[in-house]
């Protein structure tokens, strides 16, 4: 497919993606099918050239089983290269013995891997107005890589090659972020939902879905996009610079202080918030968001060729 035809309008056609933006907007699950050959993204042959040709180390691409990941000397040794250098490299045979015991391979980063790929996080990241990456999973049999938890983004999830079963949970905490994660016990009992994705699916989860994905006796391929949108905290990080402008907060706090000169520095502090916490100040973190550059240009050394530099075109 042309670059243009990795947006997910196309991906998901016209009505799908009508009812994902709701769903989106809404802050709910979504699942359909594309309406494009999605499945093209990724093939197996795909993931394993990028696996057997390029040099991947822990924890970028790692085993996982049952939550937890297992130590990279289980599945990586010591090598050299052809210039003697030492390295790092994956251990084939004990890749391959992993993922058959029932480990999942995660690979992250991996628009950096596969300029298809990078086509895709490159259209969501304009689209969103967010910066997004992608992880690769693969898995075969019947072995969970990941226990229940939850996303700190929001995930768009691509079912490339095989299915894989998803238990959702209702969430219980809203809009949550890493900070929250002590005050969120993991969900236990019966899911609230139920589902296999098979090839050529979409899912989407929102940023603090509970969710448990499990192997059903089959392989599976997937990508998730992940991005995270801006939100309040994030608006108020980005105005803290400003503070410094003003006195009082550059002043020491007196730690000897009664509770008078105390309250007075609370108000003076309150009154330090309620001139930078403005609208205009808003719009500004707003606008700084939509300029941020989503798409780096390539490097085209074919466009070099023959320029000016005295090489002939016969």
């Amino acid at each position: 497919m042309k670059p243009e035809n990795y947006a997910i309008d196309v991906l998901l056609g016209h009505d799908h993606f009508q009812q994902f933006m709701y769903c989106y907007q809404q802050n709910k699950v979504y699942k359909c099918h594309f309406d494009a050959a999605a499945a093209e993204i990724l093939t197996p042959a795909d993931l394993e050239e990028i696996i057997n040709t390029r040099r991947l180390s822990f924890p970028r691409c790692r085993l996982v089983r049952s939550g937890k990941p297992l130590s990279p000397a289980e599945y990586n040794e010591r090598s050299h290269s052809a210039m003697g250098e030492g390295i790092i490299k994956l251990i084939p045979q004990r890749v391959m013995q992993e993922i058959d015991n029932g480990a999942t391979l995660a690979l992250d980063f991996a628009e950096d891997l596969s300029t298809t790929i990078r086509a895709v996080t490159e259209s969501l990241s304009v689209f969103f107005q967010e910066r997004t990456g992608a992880t690769i999973f693969f898995s075969v049999g019947n072995e969970k890589g990941f226990t229940t938890h939850w996303d700190n983004s929001d995930t768009l999830i691509f079912q490339l090659s095989g299915k894989k079963k998803w238990h959702l949970y209702k969430p219980d905490f809203a809009f949550p972020v890493a900070e929250n994660k002590s005050a969120m016990p993991v969900p236990d009992g019966t899911p609230s939902e139920s589902f296999i994705l098979n090839t050529n699916e979409f899912l989407y989860l929102p940023r603090g879905q509970w969710h448990a994905p499990e192997p059903c006796n089959s392989h599976s391929l997937h990508i998730s996009f992940a991005f995270r949108r801006r939100n309040g905290i994030d608006f108020v990080k980005s105005v803290l610079p400003q503070l410094a402008s003003y006195l009082p907060l550059r002043k020491d706090i007196n730690k000897f202080a009664d509770e008078e000169e105390q309250a007075r520095y609370i108000e003076t502090v309150r009154s330090v918030l309620d001139d930078i916490i403005t609208t205009d100040n808003l719009n500004a973190f707003l606008a700084s968001c939509q300029n941020r550059q989503f798409v780096a240009p390539p490097v085209l050394l074919q466009e070099l060729i023959g320029r000016g530099n005295g090489e002939s075109e016969s």
